[in-house]
């Protein structure tokens, strides 16, 4: 109860709200439960920002804190956190323990389900035997099919450092062996490659949150006809080679959104470096880049490009077929085939070793948002204008086409895009798409 102004009880507002700042508290005790085949040391520093907790706000903000840490493991697949007073001879006046619950995973887990490429929906199975040495350690099985392009193979091991001090830049390494093959039906050819795979990934956070990968791969490409009436300059190609190579990537991604951001960045590079063994030699590098600007009425103006050049070395004897760039189709130059805006050789389309590619987006959301706002939330309209260019950094020869579409959004990592594609500038061999275009991807320009 509490006094009224005029000397009478009033009961107490029930929109008032209590300060947990100002309530003193310690903890006392942090216990971790629930762990079957996790070492202890793994666990440990989610009690560290516990104990450095002065009042009841900062413990419960670190409670929720170490919950999200045990998380990150990777070795519980439901966490509880329970606080209670401190009992016992040692217990502080202010004194709480706390206690985080933990399930972890099954021996063996297994997954199937679908999984969405550039331009191809694929199905995906997978076993996993997580926490195999009681520290994060994991080894999965993999498969995919998909009808269209890509079917893939690999066997994965890999350990994240989470528990070290190094838990801001979460570094995780992983060996990988693989089987994928990668059909090329507009050039008539496929890809074969069988390998290992060494990776280290890491953040960095020097003003900005980067994401860095740097890999090894050790492989055999096989190269093989679809067909008799393949160009001699594709057969050229055919048979099996060995490459050995490093790869660096780099991410900077600060949008508010992964599929229909309103604000923000995005940018990533690939870096390839071929022939430390082998017989194939090559360097390659990759950009794209993504800018966001909230306008008004929800109205967002987006600008993407993306670069790719593939150079010979003192070692290269020919580049590789399948290493070549296709520019055109609905997630790089809209109103073109896939690599229709690209050299040709007998009729055929073959890879550029550069090509460039640029687009400008205005979004909006449906007319009719406001009424069906959880459903519409996964739509949006747009209007396009996209240019770019094969073996050239001028805008001789410029492609570009413009249109509009509708774009829905899958899962929070891939949309489909319905288009109306006009394009405006073409070659004589290009291969175009005057009207309708579909396309599913997770990155678009």
């Amino acid at each position: 109860m509490s006094k009224s102004p005029n000397g009478g009880s009033s009961p107490r507002d029930p929109n008032s709200k209590y300060d947990l700042s100002k309530i003193n508290a310690r903890v006392d005790r942090v216990n971790v439960s629930g762990l079957l085949r996790t070492h202890n040391d793994y666990v440990m520093r989610a009690a560290e920002g516990l104990f450095k907790a002065d009042n009841f706000q900062q413990l419960m903000l670190e409670a929720m804190a170490a919950k999200s840490y045990l998380h990150e493991l990777g070795i519980f697949k439901d966490v509880s956190v329970h606080i209670d007073i401190s009992r016992g001879a040692d217990a502080s006046p202010q004194g709480y323990e706390v206690t985080l619950k933990g399930k972890e995973y099954t021996r063996i887990m297994g997954s199937a389900g679908t999984e969405i490429g550039q331009n191809e929906g694929s199905l995906r199975t997978e076993l996993t035997i997580p926490n195999i040495l009681g520290r994060g350690e994991s080894i999965s099985l993999q498969g995919s099919y998909s009808s269209t392009r890509a079917n893939d193979l690999q066997l994965k091991f890999w350990k994240p450092f989470f528990h070290t001090r190094f838990r801001e830049n979460r570094p995780e390494i992983s060996f990988s062996i693989f089987r994928q093959t990668d059909r090329y039906d507009i050039s008539s050819f496929q890809t074969t490659n069988l390998g290992y795979l060494l990776d280290f990934s890491a953040h960095t956070m020097l003003g900005v949150d980067l994401t860095h990968s740097l890999q090894y791969e050790n492989s055999i490409r096989d190269v093989g006809l679809l067909n008799k009436s393949v160009p001699f300059a594709i057969r050229d190609h055919s048979g099996p080679k060995l490459a050995s190579l490093l790869r660096y990537s780099l991410i900077f991604d600060n949008r508010d959104a992964s599929v229909f951001p309103t604000r923000g960045f995005l940018l990533k590079s690939v870096n390839e470096y071929c022939g430390l063994g082998g017989n194939i030699a090559y360097t390659s590098s990759t950009a794209h880049g993504e800018m966001n600007v909230p306008l008004f009425a929800g109205l967002v103006a987006q600008f993407c490009a993306r670069v790719g050049v593939l150079k010979e070395t003192k070692k290269t004897t020919v580049l590789p077929i399948n290493n070549l760039f296709y520019c055109g189709g609905p997630l790089t130059l809209r109103g073109f085939k896939y690599g229709g805006a690209g050299p040709v050789i007998d009729g055929t389309p073959i890879g550029a070793q550069t090509f460039w590619c640029t687009g400008a987006h205005l979004w909006t959301p449906l007319p009719f948002a406001g009424v069906f706002k959880g459903l519409a939330s996964h739509f949006r309209l747009h209007f396009f204008y996209n240019m770019g260019n094969s073996n050239s950094f001028t805008t001789d020869n410029m492609r570009s086409a413009f249109g509009l579409g509708l774009a829905v959004k899958l899962a929070e990592r891939a949309r489909i895009e319905l288009n109306y594609c006009v394009p405006v500038r073409r070659q004589s061999t290009d291969k175009v798409l005057n009207g309708f275009q579909f396309g599913i991807g997770y990155e678009f320009v």
